[in-house]
């Protein structure tokens, strides 16, 4: 199968999944009222729930990163990316068939977590394993080929901000579900396709040098705890940033800025699009000077943005606003770009996923999740620089961790130089 194709197919998925999030985030507000009772009128409860659902769903991210890592570890990548797919598009149709708070009362969220659970669970065997699936399939340019998966995540934000601009223009409330039931029959469409992939070939051999491996994954992980611990702290400083400067922020420029849904959404969806357009812009040039070059500039610069963006919101600021846009569009280009490489150099084909999907997870799950109920928590308690000072942390901590290079590090570059 010629790369262009096993690129397309390993990505879409991603870039389904990351849309949804986007739609499920930039609606809200309108989400939140089918799902929850709006009793006091301007409160931000119903929004707080529904993010609550969001950050309660996470839970099922670490034990879908154990599952689907394990068993891409011991039998194959290929298997769990398929799996994977199917089982998040289901729950995604789910959610938008889904009857209403007053049609059926708490049964309504309830249903809603139960289908968010599961696409945790899914998406955990996805995003990293689909990464380190094309990486291990690229004889060349290997950052580039790991930076699609970034690039189809943004895309997916990107076009999750233009379907929720067009349902915020409906004049049907609950729109929102039919984006959902389509989001969900395509990602189910794409599982099927999945199967046309050949298995990694970098795991075949290694498959063929050591046919015992699979009982040896845990011992061997135990090898290479910093290189974990380096993947947990980038994966939440990502989940942090995105979803705080990101997907909340816009539900707080609606809710506390004035604008309209719809103008809000807009004004992320261009964001978005530049960030989709410039990551493999940022990967080629990371081929070129080093990925570490261009993490080491990009991470502090998202410290930089979260201040501006959020110190330029409480001041309203429109132009502050504006200038936060910018270089976020930039800085997470660059992190977006590179983080791939960076993981997949940490640790081992042998423990690859497994260690990769786990980390990841642990940390969207306990970092990720949270980050837009707390932030909407700060923020409606009148602490409004606090979600800045919460992205800066995570920024200044990922920069000491980058810099420290783990044993699996020293050995690539090693091979790299010999």
């Amino acid at each position: 199968m010629k790369n262009n194709k096993i690129t397309l197919l390993a990505s879409s998925v991603v870039f389904m999944e990351w849309l949804e999030y986007a739609l499920y985030m930039y609606l809200g507000v309108a989400i939140s009222h089918y799902f929850f009772p709006d009793k006091s009128s301007g409160s931000d409860l119903p929004l707080i729930l529904t993010y609550a659902i969001f950050a309660i769903s996470y839970i099922g991210r670490p034990l879908g990163g154990i599952v689907f890592g394990l068993y891409a570890d011991k039998k194959g990548r290929r298997k769990p990316l398929i799996f994977s797919s199917l089982l998040a598009g289901i729950a995604t149709a789910a959610i938008g068939v889904i009857p209403s708070y007053g049609q059926i009362g708490m049964f309504a969220p309830a249903l809603l977590l139960v289908c968010r659970l599961a696409q945790s669970f899914a998406v955990s065997g996805e995003f990293n394993n689909s990464s380190i699936f094309l990486i291990e399939h690229a004889s060349k340019n290997r950052i580039l080929a790991g930076a699609w998966i970034g690039t189809a995540a943004s895309a997916g934000m990107f076009f999750g901000g233009g379907v929720a601009y067009l349902v915020s223009l409906s004049s049907n409330p609950n729109m929102w579900q039919v984006a959902f039931i389509a989001v969900g029959v395509i990602s189910i469409a794409l599982a099927c396709f999945r199967k046309q992939l050949a298995e990694s070939p970098e795991f075949v051999q290694m498959k063929a040098k050591n046919s015992g491996h699979g009982s040896k994954i845990f011992s061997q992980l135990a090898k290479h705890k910093i290189g974990v611990f380096k993947i947990a702290i980038i994966g939440a400083f990502l989940c942090v940033y995105v979803y705080t400067s990101n997907v909340y922020f816009v539900s707080y420029m609606i809710t506390k800025l004035g604008y309209s849904p719809s103008s809000a959404s807009l004004s992320m969806t261009i964001v978005q699009g530049s960030v989709t357009v410039l990551i493999p812009l940022f990967a080629l040039l990371a081929e070129r000077l080093g990925y570490m070059r261009v993490l080491k500039l990009s991470i502090p610069t998202i410290g930089v943005m979260a201040f501006i963006q959020f110190y330029g919101a409480s001041i309203q600021s429109h132009p502050m606003i504006v200038t936060s846009f910018v270089l976020y569009t930039l800085a997470n280009a660059g992190v977006s770009a590179c983080i791939f490489k960076y993981m997949f150099d940490n640790l081992p084909v042998e423990v690859r996923c497994t260690g990769g999907s786990l980390a990841y997870s642990v940390s969207a799950a306990i970092f990720g999740g949270t980050a837009p109920i707390l932030a909407a928590t700060l923020v409606d308690n009148g602490y409004v620089l606090m979600p800045a000072v919460y992205v800066i942390a995570f920024s200044a901590l990922t920069y000491l961790s980058v810099n420290y290079k783990s044993q699996q590090m020293k050995n690539n570059q090693r091979r790299v130089t010999e």
